[in-house]
């Protein structure tokens, strides 16, 4: 019998006998088949075994290989059953299968059998006490066989090592921006500048390596000015990330943050807060500007200059300022960009510059150079002195006595001296006087335009400031300046000193104090000390009470204005009181005359008004908050003022609500052709009248007068048709009604112009109050604006008054034309002023014209005041028109206000009652003192208008049959004054006959229309 044998898939061979040995067999399964060939045939059997000669291992794996947390998870996958002494095992901690080398420690209660005898969980302690570290997880050696007897071996699968590390991670922002070491009140402090843009560079770098990309860093960053873009390069294993800042301004303060909430290092520990870079960029070079109080022209022989830089500088001193003409007397920091020095004069010029380049600022940039102030030093010229104080005394002495004859014949007044109290024999005076003040004024507020002015006018108009009011207040004094010098107490930052860069330090002490106090600045410390778009230079400030913000001006206008009018109010109090008290013990006071309140009072308002538009425009422009509010309260109130005199003049007399105007008319008048081109400039000179339309209230006539007394008004009612000339115009009369109301109507053309110039008291406060304003909203600034808007109004003034003619009388209206021509002509020259530059005896010569237009209107208005004046004073003795006489009746009165009570009746009865011959028929009516618009019951004067009508009836009555016996008559009464010539049988009248008529006729209509 033959037997075959076969292993796997090989070829079958004898196997001969009864063993068979196989040798090198490979790892699997394998069969053995053995097949007999005999006489019953072939038969196999086979034997299936397989060969193991691997030994069992495990794979060791952790939920990671960083971690912060206490224990970690740990997976163990064999690659195949290890069952063999009792498998894997974890009963505890020093029972385990599982090596845990380091600062850890198996958990045997987390042991799970994910897949029998396969795949088993379990976790791993960390130890708390340790903050970082290393654990080694291993299998154990030999602890198991597989189903072959392989014992367990450990392969490097089989172990595997956790990190922990739970300390804080950090980040530093880094930038390539210089440092320096600035003193900053008194501290050593980091400030980190520059001015190149290569430097602009940010770099993150991290402590441990982070799980976030390059771009996810980059949402996490946010800067207050520009943009971030990525600089790509080694990133330390993800550890440096580095960005560029671009897109920002010239200047800028730059704040960069980290959201570091959103960045997770590998371990899983967020990183720690950082506190943001905030540094300075300033590619700008720092101007600078000199500037001082003197302008451009002092007569001090030392001066302060101011030396303000439009940003922080560090380390200027007194070396590096260029002086030509001087010498430096003291140097003094204010702030930090705002230096105070004060030059002694040495040659008439002096210059003064910072010259460029000459320091350098925080951030790296040179100066630029800075303006060429010269000042020039000039003595007061004598003329300029003496014609201010001149003018200062000629107006004081008028003031005064005109002030001494007002009160004296409000005194007699008082004593019922005159039949109408309310006579105002003082009103041109006043008027004139109060116009000579707004004149003074005009051209005192004239030094504060924007113009360079010449030496010898601007020195007259200071002498002429106590008209605005403007005066050093007690407690100030001139030659102090306007900050100390040296002060530590300003309450501004002071900044100075030291600059040194870091890691160049030579000073110890400096290099120790920096170590103490060398924090860097804070976004808000930057802002403050360097940022130059919300810088406000601290020179505005310090000169602020002083000049910018015009509190100086302010305080001091107000102060003497409260102080002079205040006075003066109180003095006018006191006279009425005195008035007032002896009325009680005379039955013949009538009124107080002009003394009535408040007439006075209204002059000095409207005068105040120009000088409380000044201060109260410059503590506006002044930026502060109660400057603000207070020069609002003031405007509105001179606003408010201003609306009142247009509703008055408006509604009282353009519409005749309160007031009316009435003017005779002289049709057929001839006139020589120099007495038309008078009249043409002049106006008519027609003879009006204001009446107040409720006779009780007619007091206020006087009260009011200063707001239109002295001019035309619109003419309700007029009286037409009154002959005069050549007798052949016999048909020529006035109305002969009785019905005294039954007037003739102006035309429509004569009301217009009626009504225009009733307003010329508006436009004459309009062009004082923008003088005001213009004054105070372009102080120390140089425009063209305030003097060529003040050019127009007072233009536009003087072509109102030629055209309109608007004053009753022909010398006001003349001497009014020669005031506002001056005017013209001052701001005229002083915007030739501000076009051409001009020196020398120039210079000179328009400072003297501009003395010389000051005094042609300040004589005209004197001239016209002392013959009011003395027109005034002769009117006290209507009897003789005697000067003497009325001065000696103007002392009696003055001496009224202070003789005792019971010597009074003496001296009154030296003043004869009645002055005006109401108590005498020999006085002629033309020398009486009338009432106007006086119809009170009981009055023995006749309406004003019926004995027009009786007069030129008398004078025009064509068979002029008066009774001459009767009283009553008309041509009795005024047979005295008329011709002898002319017969009451006479029906011829020759042109020598009428010459006399007419001039009674002047005489007589004067009289009744109470000349103004």
């Amino acid at each position: 019998m033959l037997h075959f044998c076969k292993l796997d898939y090989g070829s079958a061979s004898d196997c001969g006998a009864r063993k068979i040995f196989y040798t090198g067999l490979q790892d699997g399964n394998h069969t053995f088949e053995v097949c007999t060939n005999g006489s019953q045939g072939v038969g196999c059997a086979s034997y299936n075994w397989t060969v193991d000669t691997i030994p069992p291992t495990a794979y060791v794996t952790a939920s990671a290989p960083i971690t912060n947390a206490l224990n970690v998870s740990v997976d163990i996958l064999f690659t195949e059953p290890c069952t063999g002494d009792g498998g894997f095992r974890c009963s505890s901690v020093n029972a385990c299968n599982l090596l845990v080398y380091g600062a850890g420690h198996v958990i045997p209660s987390s042991l799970i059998i994910l897949q029998p005898n396969l795949k088993y969980s379990l976790l791993v302690g960390l130890s708390s006490t340790v903050v970082y570290g290393r654990v080694i997880l291993v299998m154990d050696k030999n602890f198991c066989t597989d189903a072959a007897g392989n014992r367990f071996t450990r392969t490097m699968n089989s172990s595997f090592s956790v990190h922990f590390d739970r300390r804080n991670v950090y980040v530093n922002l880094r930038t390539h921006i210089p440092e320096k070491l600035l003193q900053l009140n008194h501290e050593i402090r980091t400030v980190q500048a520059t001015n190149d843009y290569d430097n602009l560079k940010v770099y993150l770098y991290f402590s441990r390596p982070v799980l976030n990309s390059s771009v996810e860093i980059l949402n996490s960053l946010s800067t207050s000015q520009g943009a971030f873009l990525p600089i790509h390069g080694e990133d330390l294993r993800k550890r440096r990330f580095g960005f560029q800042v671009s897109n920002i301004s010239s200047i800028a303060v730059v704040t960069i943050r980290l959201d570091a909430s959103s960045i997770v290092s590998r371990q899983g520990t967020p990183v720690s807060p950082i506190a943001p870079v905030t540094f300075l960029f300033d590619s700008d070079r720092p101007a600078v500007r000199l500037s001082t109080t003197s302008s451009s022209r002092t007569k001090e022989h030392s001066i302060p200059i101011w030396i303000k830089f439009m940003k922080p500088v560090f380390g200027f001193n007194s070396s590096f300022i260029s002086i030509s003409g001087g010498q430096l007397l003291s140097f003094s920091e204010i702030s930090r960009s705002t230096y105070i020095v004060e030059i002694q004069h040495v040659d008439d010029i002096l210059s003064v510059k910072v010259p460029e380049n000459v320091i350098v600022d925080v951030a790296g940039n040179k100066n630029l150079a800075s303006n060429v102030l010269k000042v020039r030093h000039y003595s007061v010229p004598i003329i300029s002195s003496v014609i201010s104080t001149f003018a200062t005394a000629s107006f004081v002495a008028t003031s005064f006595t005109a002030g001494l004859l007002t009160i004296s014949t409000a005194s007699l007044q008082s004593v019922g001296a005159f039949s109408r109290s309310s006579c105002p024999l003082t009103s041109d005076p006043a008027r004139i006087l109060f116009r000579s003040a707004c004149h003074i004024q005009v051209f005192a507020l004239s030094r504060w335009l924007a113009v360079t002015l010449p030496i010898d006018y601007y020195e007259f108009v200071r002498g002429l400031e106590w008209s605005i009011p403007y005066f050093s207040l007690p407690w100030e004094s001139e030659n102090t300046l306007p900050v100390m010098i040296g002060s530590s107490s300003s309450g501004f930052h002071s900044s100075v000193s030291k600059v040194q860069d870091l890691g160049t330090l030579e000073d110890k002490n400096l290099r120790t104090d920096a170590s103490v106090y060398g924090s860097p600045l804070t976004p808000m410390d930057y802002r403050s000390f360097f940022e130059s778009q919300n810088f406000k230079p601290e020179a505005e400030y310090i000169l602020g009470l002083e000049h910018s913000n015009g509190w100086r001006y302010f305080r001091r206008s107000m102060f003497w204005l409260a102080v002079i009018s205040g006075c003066l109010m109180l003095l006018h109090a006191l006279l009425l009181l005195i008035l007032k008290f002896k009325r009680k013990t005379s039955e013949k006071q009538r009124g107080y005359g002009a003394l009535t309140f408040p007439r006075f009072e209204i002059f000095l308002i409207v005068l105040s008004l120009p000088c409380t538009c000044m201060v109260s425009t410059a503590i506006i422009q002044g930026g502060t908050p109660l400057g603000f509010i207070v020069g609002i309260l003031l405007l509105g109130t001179v606003f408010l003022l201003s609306l009142a005199l247009l509703l008055f003049l408006s509604f009282g007399i353009t519409l005749g609500k309160l007031l009316q105007y009435k003017e005779l008319h002289q049709e057929g008048e001839i006139f020589h052709w120099y007495q038309e081109i008078v009249r043409i400039i002049l106006g008519p000179g027609k003879r009006g009248q204001w009446t107040w339309k409720n006779q009780t209230n007619s007091v206020y006539l006087t009260m009011l007068g200063p707001l239109f007394e002295d001019l035309r008004g619109p003419p309700k009612y007029m009286l037409t048709q009154i002959s005069s000339g050549n007798s052949r115009n016999r048909g020529d009369r006035i109305i002969a009604s009785d019905d005294e109301n039954e007037d003739s109507e102006a035309p429509f053309i004569q009301k217009l112009f009626g009504i225009l110039r009733i307003y010329y008291t508006l436009l004459e406060l309009v062009k004082r109050v923008s003088l005001g304003i213009v004054a105070g909203a372009f102080l120390n600034r140089s425009s063209k604006v305030p003097t060529l808007a003040l050019l127009c109004i007072s233009s536009f003034q003087l072509f109102f008054l030629l055209l309109k003619k608007p004053f009753i009388k022909k010398k006001v209206q003349m001497v009014e034309i020669i005031s506002v021509s001056c005017e013209v002509g001052l701001f005229a020259t002083c915007f030739v002023l501000l076009e051409k530059e001009v020196s020398g005896q120039d210079e000179t010569r328009v400072g003297m014209f501009m003395i010389i237009l000051f005094l042609l209107g300040f004589f005209s208005q004197m001239i016209n005041e002392w013959y009011a004046l003395y027109r005034q004073t002769v009117q006290l003795d209507p009897a003789q028109k005697s000067f003497l006489a009325g001065l000696k009746l103007s002392s009696i009165g003055f001496l009224l206000f202070f003789i005792p009570q019971k010597l009074i009746g003496c001296l009154e009865r030296k003043v004869p009652v009645n002055m005006d011959g109401e108590a005498s028929n020999t006085s002629p009516p033309a020398d009486r003192c009338r009432s106007s618009g006086s119809r009170s019951s009981g009055s023995t004067d006749k309406p004003w208008m019926k004995q027009l009508r009786e007069l030129a009836k008398a004078g025009f009555s064509k068979d002029g049959n008066g009774n001459p016996s009767d009283p009553s008559s008309s041509r009795a009464r005024w047979s005295g004054i008329w011709s002898a010539k002319r017969s009451g049988s006479s029906s011829v009248k020759t042109s020598s006959d009428f010459k006399p008529k007419s001039k009674a006729l002047d005489r007589d209509l004067e009289a009744i229309f109470a000349s103004k």
